[in-house]
């Protein structure tokens, strides 16, 4: 696969060098794109994959709200304002100037019908764990809407803006999703031109979008994504001009793709943290890491900063606290753990651990990642049984209590609230490795309430706790490489949603 990606690249280098920039797409001002994601369905609730809720999510529909990536500021899009009538109660006014890219006005009964569709169990929907916390919508005349919780739900705005697109009313009809056949038509800046179910999808710009959209006002006229599952064959498409943006390059060969001049290419940094997860519960093996000064050894053992240079690649840092450090209540002035491998082997002489303890290690993402993580604690006298699974297998080590250490991620769904991530792990559930009921009591009350000075008193405790105890000791967030034609203007953002209706060629 290398070999052949390597002959590729030094190709299309050659290629590069007769082909003018020009050869991009620009001058059809047209953007073409690729994955190795197949879309299967337009809708933005029957795909797994993100690539479709960038087309389906971001540019044929709307959300209600619409949260700023670079201010984290809420703003009004199809709904123009919001208030809270108690922790379980949300009234929405909605804009009475949104049409429907078949002419149809925007209205009440399309959120309505939109939220009471998706939380009904019977219709499936892909991920159900991103709307079950709304019972029901509820219509209050042509404009105004009430969005009833089950339970109060602080980040509700974060999920209403990124993962609640509003359909038109009786979308599915009674033949389900494939009653959406022939009717796609949303409230975007894009309409949908052309779809190949698993192969490629193509829109356009419809010409008629409201001019105050917090979106602006997009310049590209056409969109257009294939899925190409070979990501050598998608990098000598964008060097030979057959594509205009890829992402997901492997960092190994960035530098390769950078060299040949034709493409820029941008590490970036995501929300998707690296963390190592220490067994504190008593296990049917004899269990080091009850004792907290074999946790501060292992973390004082590893060189987090020199793992992101040399291992990660580039757009990565390490992290401090155990959670992404733009979440609501994800505090930065927490305990930190500097590397000091003098002081680790203090730490495990006075806990009594003769080198050469050896501790099992369970991991699912990257190989090299967690034989490097491996070799620094071998280096301080710590030998680890590495087994290596998927990630369903990998859980299920943790969740039966026979994993020492789990080395593991988590990128929030892209939801910027600290909730999305602790009150998965922390909550005495059966991924808690810590099973501490004061950490457990902070996350539900910050969970609790709309409130957000109770939340992040909450929140301070928990994430403080969290790193003074050293049940996670934080990595390093996950770094995504983008690479795209010269002449387009492109900025990425740590959610992994390119924003592609702000993107414009120069």
């Amino acid at each position: 696969m290398m070999r052949r990606l390597r002959m590729l690249l030094a190709a299309c280098a050659v290629t590069a060098a007769t082909v003018s920039p020009s050869f991009a797409d620009k001058a059809n001002n047209s953007l073409r794109w690729a994955s190795v994601s197949s879309i299967t369905a337009v809708d933005p609730y029957y795909n797994a994959h993100r690539e479709a809720m960038i087309i389906n999510g971001q540019l044929i529909w709307d959300t209600l709200v619409y949260r700023d990536p670079v201010s984290g500021e809420f703003k009004p899009l199809l709904a123009k304002s919001w208030k809270w009538l108690d922790d379980v109660t949300l009234q929405l006014s909605l804009r009475d100037d949104v049409k429907f890219h078949d002419g149809r006005a925007f209205s009440a009964d399309d959120v309505v019908y939109t939220i009471n569709y998706v939380v009904a169990p019977e219709n499936k929907i892909n991920v159900p764990s991103n709307v079950n916390w709304m019972k029901s919508a509820e219509k209050i005349d042509d404009h105004t809407v009430k969005i009833h919780l089950k339970a109060p739900f602080p980040p509700a705005l974060e999920y209403l803006a990124s993962l609640i697109a509003i359909l038109p009313k009786d979308f599915f009809g009674p033949g389900g999703v494939a009653g959406a056949g022939g009717k796609v038509v949303g409230t975007g800046p894009y309409r949908l031109v052309k779809f190949t179910p698993g192969t490629s999808i193509e829109v356009e710009l419809t010409g008629q979008y409201f001019k105050d959209s917090p979106k602006g006002q997009p310049t590209i006229k056409s969109i257009i994504y294939r899925m190409i599952p070979d990501q050598s064959t998608q990098m000598a498409e964008l060097l030979s001009g057959g594509l205009d943006w890829i992402w997901y390059v492997p960092p190994d060969q960035a530098g390769r793709l950078a060299a040949t001049g034709t493409a820029k290419v941008v590490p970036a940094e995501t929300m998707r943290i690296s963390y190592l997860a220490y067994n504190t519960r008593e296990m049917a093996k004899p269990n080091p890491l009850r004792d907290p000064r074999v946790r501060q050894a292992i973390a004082h053992a590893v060189d987090r900063a020199k793992l992101v240079e040399y291992v990660i690649s580039a757009g990565s840092s390490v992290v401090k606290a155990p959670c992404y450090r733009t979440q609501f209540g994800c505090r930065q002035d927490v305990a930190q753990y500097d590397y000091d491998p003098a002081k680790a082997k203090k730490l495990l002489a006075e806990a009594g651990i003769a080198p050469g303890t050896t501790l099992e290690l369970v991991a699912y993402r990257n190989r090299e990642w967690t034989e490097s993580l491996a070799g620094y604690l071998d280096a301080v006298g710590i030998k680890t049984n590495i087994t290596f699974l998927q990630y369903a297998a990998a859980r299920e080590r943790v969740v039966n209590n026979t994993a020492h250490l789990f080395l593991g991620d988590w990128g929030s769904y892209s939801i910027n609230d600290v909730s999305a991530i602790l009150n998965n792990f922390f909550t005495l559930g059966p991924d808690d490795m810590a099973q501490d009921k004061d950490v457990s009591g902070w996350l539900k009350a910050g969970a609790a309430t709309v409130d957000t000075a109770v939340r992040k008193t909450n929140y301070d405790q928990a994430v403080a706790r969290i790193a003074e105890q050293l049940y996670w000791f934080p990595l390093w967030v996950h770094p995504v490489v983008y690479a795209h034609a010269k002449d387009l203007e492109f900025q990425s953002f740590p959610d992994e949603n390119p924003r592609f209706f702000l993107s414009r060629w120069k």
